[in-house]
Formats: C-alpha cells, structure tokens, sequence
C-alpha cells in the first residue's frame, strides 16, 4: 500500500521529496511528523511493502529514503540492491530494528548512507536530513 501525505511548510523555498518504506503506518506518520520540524516543504509518500516501494521510487524520484530492512514478504536490503543496481540518485537512511553488525555491513555495501537504530536514534533522521537540506541549498 502507498499513501500519499503532504505537509507543507513555508520557511524555505526548496522541496524535498520523502519516501518511507515501514511496515508500521505509526512508525511511518511519526517520522512523518517529526520532520515537520525540517523547515523545508516536504512531500511524503509512504509504503507499506519493498514492491510498492520499488515502484514509488521510479515514479515519485524522492530526494531520501527512509526503510525499515526488517519488512514482512521483502527484506528492505532488497530495495537497497534495487536501488544501487539501478543507481538511483537518493540518500537512503535504514531505520531499523535489526542493528547488528552484518546487517549494518550488508546495507553499506548496498549504498545506505545511514544505519540507524530506530529504538534510540530516530530523532536523528531530523538532523540528518536538515543538514543535508542546508548543505545542498548553501
């Protein structure tokens, strides 16, 4: 399932595009709302499952990925390989449960430029993303 949430903010003139793949739709509209905080214009798009989510990122072209590797059907490392394969230009932050190390390994291989433990780091997605915002407008 995709949703499509927008929230606009007026602060910036810039938009960024968010894709967050999560199986928790909770999960998905609190991150969703922390960066609210950003100060940019933000749309969202929101999957439940890798396949939309595959799709979404042909269509939708976000600027950031937010996935949970640990998602029922499909691994989110398998959207990871999809997007290295296909060299997608998208910074992808892994949120996820499922910390140790040779998953950690696994998603740097596959071109996550973040690997976040989403019990204690999620308010860092925020930071990340506003910095990389801030940077890229300078």
């Amino acid at each position: 399932m995709i949703v499509l949430c927008v929230k606009f903010l007026t602060m910036k003139s810039n938009e960024l595009k968010i894709l967050l793949v999560d199986y928790s739709i909770f999960t998905a509209c609190r991150l969703q709302e922390m960066l609210g905080a950003t100060g940019t214009k933000n749309t969202f798009k929101i999957s439940t499952d890798i396949d939309n989510a595959m799709s979404a990122l042909q269509s939708f072209h976000p600027d950031f990925l937010i996935v949970e590797i640990g998602m029922p059907e499909k691994s989110g490392i398998e959207l990871l390989k999809h997007i290295k394969q296909n060299n997608l230009p998208v910074k992808v932050i892994v949120l996820t449960h499922f910390t140790i190390s040779s998953y950690r390994n696994e998603c740097e291989k596959y071109g996550a430029d973040y690997f976040l433990d989403k019990s204690d780091e999620m308010e860092n997605v925020v930071s990340i993303i506003k910095d990389i915002a801030a940077h890229e407008a300078a």
